[in-house]
C-alpha cells in the first residue's frame, strides 16, 4: 500500500472490546495480535500487507475471532492485481459461526466481481450451511482494471439493516453501494477472508487495514481543499471527502465575482466523488484575480459544509514558464540521497502553476502528471511511486503514476514537458558527458542547471552537482549562477534527404517562428528559396527544406540562411552558409583511414580520422566503423558513424571520436566542425583493426595498426597519433604510416597530416628518392626518406638495403619483397637496432629481380641531416 489510513487510536488499541479487532500487519505477521487461523502456509505479510502466496490454483482462507455483529462497522482495504471473475475473486466473511470458511457455515460475506464486463461489483451473500444466496448487488463497477485498489466499509445496526460503501481508488472517499435488511443469522464467532484463484493469480490477492468494531459516526463536514483552473471557463474543485451529487451539482451553490456569476454546469463525476467540475458561460480574463464562493455542499451522511470563499487566477503557462532544473538519472551508488531517480522542475514565471494533467515524456514514453502545484520561483520534484516515500522529505515532491524506476537513461535521453493541452513547455536532451567529471558520471550525483533563466543552452548551462549529498532536490542548485546565453548560433551543416529535400542543422535551439519562413533560406545554382520548411520539435535545431526544384547530381550547392534567424535567447545567426549535394555510394578506397589515435593521453579519448579522396559527395549516415575477426573473417563491433545525414565532401577530413570537445581541447584543429561524436569499436593501445565499411558491410578501407609502427625513437607513445603519409599509397603498407610530428602537437585531427608526403609527378627513373636531404627528428618537416618506384610490368621482387658512406650496412628495408607496379618505401632514419642513424651521406642499394630471375642493381644517395 502507499499509505495507512487507520485512525490513530485504532493503531494503538488493537482490541477495543471483546470480539472487536484491528490489524494493519505493521507487526510483520498474522500469527498474533490478533491470531489468524486456516491456510497459514499460503499467506505471507509483505511490506506490512497480507498477501496470498500460493503456487498452484485453488482456494485459501484465513479466519480470526470476532463476535460482534450488532451496531458494528467492518472496514478493510483490498488489492486485486487482476480483473475479478467467477474463477478469481475474494470473499470477505463479515460473520461466520465456523472458523473453517471452506466448509458449511452460517454467516454473511462480501464478494468482489463475477464474469461479465458489467459485473465487477460488490455483492453481499447470506450463507446457510453449504448454500449461498445473493441478497445485495453493488451500485457501481469497482474492480474493472487489472490492478484494483479498493477500500470497503459495511455497517449493521441492531435491527439487521446493512449498508455498504466503497472507494475504488483505495482512499476514504466512500460512496454508497447499497443496503439490505436481513436478520436470518444474528450471531457470529469469526471474521475471515477466502480467495479463489487460478494459477496465474495465486499470489495476486492483497489485504490490509482490517477494522471490526463500533460504528464510527462520520461528523466531518465537507471542505474545499484545492481549486484547479483547468481552462478559460472551467474550474475543478476538490473536497476532503466524497460529496453527494444533488447538492454538488446544484449550480446555485457556486458563484464567481466580476461578472462571471454561477456556473452553467456543475458535474460531480462518479469515478471521483470528491471532485466537482464547474463550467461557466463567461470566460475568465487572463491574469485577473477572481473570488469563488461555495456553500451548501453535503456529504452522503448529510454533513453540510461551511460557507467557503477563495481567490483564483486564470493564467495560461507559456513556453519555459516551467523548466527542467535538475536530473538524477543514476542515483547509485548513493552519496547521501535516497537511491531513486528524480527530476526537479523550476517555475520561472510570476504565477502559481498547476501541473495536474500535464505530460512528462522521457525518450518516446509519455506519462501523465496527476498532481503538482508549483509556486513562482519554487521547485517541484518528480519521481516514481517507489521513490515517493523516501524523497518526500525533500520538499514539494510528487510521484508520476506508471513512471519506471529506471526511466532516466544513465547515458542521456530527451525529456519533454507538455501542458494539459499538449503545448510544449520545456525540454532538455541531457547526456552524461555534461558532468565533465567521469567519477560523478558513474553514479550518485545529479546534473544541475546553472541558470534556470537560460532556457535553451545545453552543455554550457549544466554541471555535476557540487552538493556533498550528491544533489539538491527541492532547493536552489549548488552550481546556481548567472549564465546568460550570449553565444550566437551557427548553421553547422546541411544534409541530404532526396533531390527535392535537404536538411539544415543548427548549433543550438532556434526561434521556431523564424525557422518556419521559407524566405529565410536560399540555395544557389538557380534553386532559390524552398516551397516549405519543416521544423523538428522540440529543440528546433533542425529543419527540412522542401525545394522548388530538384538538385542535380555532381554539383555542390551552397545554402544561405538569413542572419535574421535567432536562437531562442534572441542572439542572431552568425555562420550562415553550408554545402549540400546529392550523395553517391562510396566504392573501395573512395574514403580512407588517414589518422588514428589509439593510445590517448591522460583524460583523453581515441579518434579515427578519415579522408575523402574521391570526387563524390558521400553521406556518412550510410557507413560504419568496426573491427574485424580475422579467424572467422567477419566484422565485429559495428558502430554507425551518424544517425542523421552527414555529407562528406571531396578532399575533406572527418574525425570520429566519442568526445569531440576533449579532442579539440588537447589537439590543434583548423576544422572544428569536422568532428562526429560516436562510440568507437574496441581498440587497444598496442594493436588493433579498424574497418571503414558500408552498412551492408562492404569494406571501404581497413587498417591493422601496431604500436611499433610509431617512430622508433619516441620514448613515450601515449597521446601520439599515427598518421598516413599519403592517401594514394596502400593502407596496410607500414612505410605509409608515421608518428605525428611533435611540432604539430603529436596529432592533426581534421586537417592535413603533419607527415603528409606528396608523390613527385612525372617520375622518369625506375627508382627515385626524395627529399634528398631529410631530418628524422619528428618535427613534421622531411622526417622520412621516400624511395618511390615505377615498373613497366608486375612480378618484380626487391631487396632494399641502406649503407653508410663507409659501406657498412645500417638498415635492411625489405628482403625479397614483391613489389607493385608502382609505390613508395620509406626510411625513418633508424638502424636495424632501432637507434637513430648518424648524420651523414647514405647509399640506398636496390636489387631488383624480374620474373625470369634477371637482376638489376640501383644505387641512390641521400643525406641524413640534423637541426641544431
Amino acid at each position: 500500500m502507499e499509505r495507512k489510513i487507520l485512525l490513530l487510536f485504532l493503531v494503538f488499541l488493537p482490541f477495543i472490546a471483546s470480539g472487536q479487532f484491528t490489524d494493519d500487519f505493521s507487526d510483520g505477521n498474522f500469527t498474533q495480535n490478533p491470531t489468524w487461523f486456516g491456510d497459514t502456509d499460503k499467506f505471507i505479510v509483505e511490506d506490512q500487507v497480507l498477501r496470498l502466496n500460493d503456487n498452484q490454483a485453488g482456494q485459501a482462507w484465513l479466519a480470526t475471532a470476532s463476535s460482534v455483529m450488532n451496531n458494528t462497522q467492518w472496514q478493510f482495504w483490498v488489492r486485486l492485481a487482476f480483473t475479478p471473475s467467477n474463477n478469481n475473486h475474494p470473499r470477505i466473511y463479515l460473520t461466520s459461526d465456523s472458523d473453517d470458511l471452506s466448509g458449511p457455515l452460517n454467516g454473511y460475506y462480501l464478494r468482489i466481481g463475477k464474469d461479465g464486463g458489467a459485473n465487477k461489483r460488490l455483492y453481499f451473500y447470506r450463507q446457510t450451511g453449504d448454500t449461498s444466496v445473493e441478497i445485495m448487488e453493488g451500485a457501481t463497477n469497482i474492480a474493472t482494471t487489472t490492478n484494483n485498489r479498493i477500500r470497503i466499509k459495511a455497517t449493521r445496526d441492531a435491527s439487521g439493516n446493512w449498508e455498504f460503501w466503497a472507494d475504488p481508488t483505495g482512499n476514504e472517499f466512500f460512496i454508497p453501494e447499497g443496503s439490505v435488511t436481513d436478520n436470518e443469522h444474528t450471531a457470529t464467532q469469526w471474521f475471515g477472508i477466502m480467495c479463489r484463484y487460478t494459477i496465474s493469480n495465486a499470489s495476486n490477492f492483497y489485504f490490509d487495514d482490517f477494522y471490526v468494531g463500533d460504528i464510527i459516526e462520520d461528523t466531518t463536514i465537507p471542505e474545499v481543499t484545492e481549486i484547479s483552473v483547468v481552462s478559460e471557463n472551467t474550474l475543478e474543485l476538490f473536497f476532503n471527502k466524497a460529496v453527494e451529487p444533488v447538492s454538488a451539482q446544484n449550480v446555485n451553490n457556486y458563484f464567481v465575482d466580476k461578472g462571471i456569476g454561477p456556473p452553467a454546469i456543475a458535474i460531480r463525476p462518479e469515478e471521483t466523488p470528491n471532485k466537482v467540475i464547474l463550467i461557466f458561460a463567461q470566460n475568465f480574463v487572463e491574469e485577473t484575480i477572481y473570488t469563488l464562493s461555495v456553500l451548501n455542499i453535503k456529504d452522503f451522511n448529510g454533513n453540510s459544509m461551511l460557507p467557503f470563499t477563495s481567490e483564483f487566477l486564470w493564467y495560461v503557462p507559456k513556453k519555459f514558464d516551467v523548466v527542467f532544473n535538475e536530473i538524477m538519472a543514476n542515483p547509485t551508488p548513493a552519496i547521501d540521497l535516497p537511491t531513486h531517480e528524480y527530476i526537479e522542475l523550476y517555475n520561472t514565471s510570476a504565477f502559481t502553476i498547476d501541473l495536474s494533467g500535464w505530460t512528462f515524456q522521457h525518450g518516446t514514453t509519455q506519462r501523465v502528471i496527476t498532481e503538482g502545484i508549483i509556486a513562482p520561483g519554487d521547485y517541484l520534484v518528480l519521481t516514481n511511486t517507489t521513490g515517493l516515500s523516501e524523497l518526500a522529505d525533500y520538499g514539494n515532491v510528487v510521484a508520476i503514476p506508471g513512471l519506471s524506476v529506471t526511466a532516466l537513461t544513465n547515458a542521456g535521453t530527451m525529456l519533454i514537458l507538455y501542458d494539459r493541452n499538449m503545448n510544449l513547455i520545456s525540454w532538455v536532451n541531457y547526456t552524461d558527458r555534461w558532468y565533465g567529471d567521469a567519477s560523478k558520471a558513474d553514479g550518485g550525483w545529479s546534473l544541475e542547471k546553472i541558470d534556470p533563466y537560460n532556457f535553451c543552452q545545453a552543455a554550457e548551462n549544466w554541471k555535476a552537482s557540487r552538493d556533498p549529498r550528491g544533489g539538491t532536490p527541492g532547493i536552489e542548485n549548488s552550481v546556481r549562477d548567472e549564465n546568460p546565453d550570449m553565444q550566437p548560433p551557427a548553421l553547422l551543416r546541411a544534409g541530404y534527404v532526396n533531390p527535392g529535400r535537404i536538411s539544415l542543422f543548427f548549433s543550438e535551439a532556434m526561434e521556431a517562428e523564424l525557422l518556419k519562413q521559407p524566405d529565410n533560406y536560399s540555395v544557389n545554382n538557380a534553386i532559390g528559396s524552398p516551397q516549405h520548411v519543416v521544423v523538428y520539435f522540440p529543440e528546433a535545431r533542425k529543419v527540412d527544406l522542401i525545394l522548388a526544384q530538384n538538385l542535380q547530381a555532381g554539383i555542390i550547392y551552397e545554402v544561405t540562411v538569413s542572419n535574421a534567424l535567432t536562437d531562442c535567447a534572441g542572439n542572431p545567426l552568425e555562420h550562415n552558409k553550408a554545402r549540400v549535394g546529392i550523395a553517391e555510394v562510396a566504392d573501395s578506397l573512395d574514403m580512407v583511414l588517414n589518422e588514428i589515435l589509439f593510445n590517448p593521453p591522460d583524460r583523453g579519448v581515441r579518434y579515427v580520422e578519415i579522408y575523402n579522396r574521391s570526387e563524390k559527395i558521400i553521406d556518412l549516415k550510410n557507413y560504419i566503423l568496426s573491427s574485424k575477426d580475422t579467424i572467422d573473417n567477419v566484422l565485429t563491433g559495428l558502430r554507425d558513424i551518424s544517425e542523421e545525414s552527414r555529407l562528406f565532401f571531396p578532399e575533406d577530413y572527418m574525425v570520429l571520436t566519442p568526445d569531440p570537445e576533449i579532442v579539440k581541447s588537447q589537439y590543434m584543429t583548423y576544422n572544428p566542425m569536422n568532428f562526429i561524436p560516436m562510440t568507437l569499436s574496441s581498440m587497444t593501445n598496442t594493436r588493433g583493426i579498424v574497418v571503414l565499411a558500408s552498412k551492408g558491410q562492404q569494406i571501404i578501407d581497413m587498417f591493422v595498426y601496431e604500436e611499433d609502427m610509431h617512430y622508433p625513437l619516441l620514448t613515450d607513445k601515449k597521446g601520439v597519433a599515427l598518421e598516413r603519409l599519403n592517401y594514394h599509397r596502400p593502407t596496410q603498407s607500414r612505410s605509409n604510416w608515421h608518428s605525428a610530428a611533435r611540432s604539430a602537437g603529436f596529432g592533426t585531427p581534421g586537417y592535413k597530416n603533419s607527415q603528409f608526403t606528396l608523390d613527385p609527378e612525372g617520375q622518369q627513373e625506375v627508382f627515385e628518392v626524395y627529399p634528398r636531404i631529410f631530418s628524422p627528428d619528428n618535427d613534421g618537416h622531411d622526417d622520412v626518406l621516400n624511395i618511390s618506384y615505377k615498373l613497366d610490368s608486375p612480378g618484380f621482387t626487391a631487396n632494399l638495403t641502406i649503407y653508410d658512406s663507409r659501406g657498412r650496412r645500417v638498415r635492411t628495408l625489405s628482403r625479397s619483397e614483391l613489389l607493385a607496379t608502382e609505390g613508395v618505401i620509406t626510411w625513418d632514419g633508424s638502424t636495424d637496432s632501432y637507434q637513430k642513424a648518424d648524420v651523414g651521406i647514405y647509399i640506398i642499394h636496390i636489387e631488383l629481380f624480374d620474373p625470369q630471375g634477371n637482376v638489376r642493381n640501383y644505387r641512390k644517395t641521400a643525406v641524413l641531416a640534423a637541426r641544431f
